[in-house]
């Protein structure tokens, strides 16, 4: 009423005026019990959801160990055979291209070839890294860097059965494997 032309006040500029709120102090002593008991409650949940999400991980790399073992099992049996019938039509074409080169050389050049395609080895050494993939997932820990590690191997040995491949089924095989080994690398990313 003093002062016709002064502006009114905003709620806001009220609001700011000192002792609008009461007293301005926070007893922060009195504050810890309760944000101790709620970072607990949250680091207990963060732990618990964790875990889960671990579980849940571990089961599908089990899953896909799961798979690539029945691969692994489907084919290896029939991989001998494969190989034999693959030497043979390898013999046949070298004794049409060679015509009269003696036995011996072309036996000498089959069982090199036959040397090179065998996959045995690959098979062995592909059942061991999911021996090993299994047994990390049960000790649990952190595995992140180890998992990342077989998974690399796991990925070797499918490339080399792939080019050490005597048959479409291998090589298919390979292909599958391959699949699932990248499936399971998508998601050993979220492994610590």
């Amino acid at each position: 009423q003093r002062q016709p032309e002064a502006a009114p006040l905003s709620v806001n500029e009220i609001l700011r005026w000192p002792g609008m709120f009461g007293e301005q102090r926070v007893d922060f002593a009195a504050l810890v019990p309760e944000v101790l008991a709620a970072a607990r409650e949250a680091l207990a949940e963060f732990t618990a959801s964790r875990a889960r999400e671990g579980e849940k991980l571990a089961n599908v790399l089990r899953d896909r160990v799961a798979d690539m073992r029945a691969i692994v099992a489907a084919v290896a049996p029939r991989i001998p055979q494969a190989q034999a019938a693959f030497t043979e039509k390898l013999r046949q074409r070298l004794e049409e291209a060679l015509g009269a080169a003696n036995d011996e050389r072309i036996l000498q050049e089959v069982a090199v070839f036959a040397t090179r395609i065998d996959v045995a080895e690959e098979l062995t050494r592909l059942q061991a890294h999911l021996d090993t993939i299994e047994k990390h997932l049960r000790d649990g820990g952190e595995l992140g860097k180890r998992m990342e590690f077989l998974i690399q191997e796991l990925h070797r040995e499918a490339n080399t059965l792939g080019s050490k491949s005597a048959s479409l089924e291998t090589s298919r095989i390979s292909v599958d494997m391959k699949v699932l080994i990248e499936q399971m690398r998508e998601q050993i990313q979220n492994i610590e």
